[in-house]
């Protein structure tokens, strides 16, 4: 039996008819709190609902209730509201072998990018040294620096609130010798980068909407041997390239030359809307 039809069977009685048939199918679990969206005709038994969640999840010690979307610069949750349980929204969430630390209300957190966060590290080659542009709580640093052997990682992050935690987040996974944080807009941090010194054979732009003003700065960080891009956005998929050749003009106009290594679709935004991620080979003419 499916968890919605074991949730149904615990509220009838309680819910009508019309109430059960518009539960949900599902679920967000961060750490041992369990996040639920819920249909406008459900929200005056939301605590009951939410009552049978703590029940059939031993798991679980806490249910938030998510009515908004993500806004802003920073996209930061709009609406995460306590129901019953723990009310703490500071969680601990094991993925992959790695430790999170963050706040879910005021930092998104997306369970659908779980893949590339993992795939991301078995790119990486011994040795590499890399540049996360938007590096959040460390969502994609953390991971590289369990799973594979980079030389180092540069850790670039504006939101206040999300450096916070991608600084605790280092220490907790103990990666202080492989990830340095920089708290900064990452359009000037990679020229100060790149007029240091510094050259990554790797450079990650994991942000949205495709990070497209940020690109000509992030071209200062390649080497002559070349640099791989991380680039994503979201995407037509009959017209998928088109994102590709955005990056490729720039590119072409600031003297690079691009090759296209390989693409993903990490998960689906609406029809035919796709949040795609292209690996882009950068070169000097």
């Amino acid at each position: 039996m499916g968890f919605k039809d074991k949730l149904k069977n615990a509220l009838v009685g309680i819910l009508t008819n019309e109430e059960l048939s518009a539960l949900p199918r599902g679920f967000q679990t961060i750490g041992d709190v369990a996040i639920i969206k819920l249909n406008s005709i459900l929200l005056e038994k939301k605590n009951l609902i939410a009552e049978k969640y703590l029940e059939l999840l031993p798991s679980i010690n806490s249910v938030y209730l998510n009515s908004g979307r993500v806004k802003g610069q920073f996209r930061t949750p709009e609406k995460i509201e306590y129901l019953v349980g723990v009310e703490n929204s500071v969680v601990k969430h094991k993925e992959h072998g790695v430790l999170y630390k963050f706040d879910f209300t005021k930092i998104m957190f997306s369970m659908g990018n779980l893949s590339e966060r993992k795939f991301l590290a078995t790119l990486v080659k011994d040795g590499e040294t890399i540049v996360d542009m938007f590096a959040g709580i460390g969502y994609f640093s953390l991971p590289i620096a369990k799973h594979s052997k980079p030389k180092r990682i540069y850790s670039i992050e504006l939101n206040p609130e999300s450096f916070k935690y991608l600084t605790e987040n280092i220490k907790l996974n103990h990666f202080e010798d492989i990830i340095m944080p920089i708290n900064g807009d990452s359009k000037e941090e990679v020229i100060e980068l790149s007029q240091s010194g510094v050259k990554a054979d790797r450079v990650i732009m994991g942000v949205f909407p495709a990070p497209k003003d940020f690109i000509r700065e992030a071209l200062t960080l390649t080497k002559v041997e070349g640099t791989v891009y991380h680039y994503e956005g979201i995407v037509d998929k009959e017209k998928y390239l088109a994102l590709f050749d955005e990056f490729k003009e720039i590119a072409e106009t600031s003297d690079f030359k691009c090759d296209l290594l390989g693409k993903r679709f990490v998960k689906s935004y609406g029809p035919r809307l796709y949040h795609a991620v292209f690996d882009i080979k950068v070169y000097k003419k």
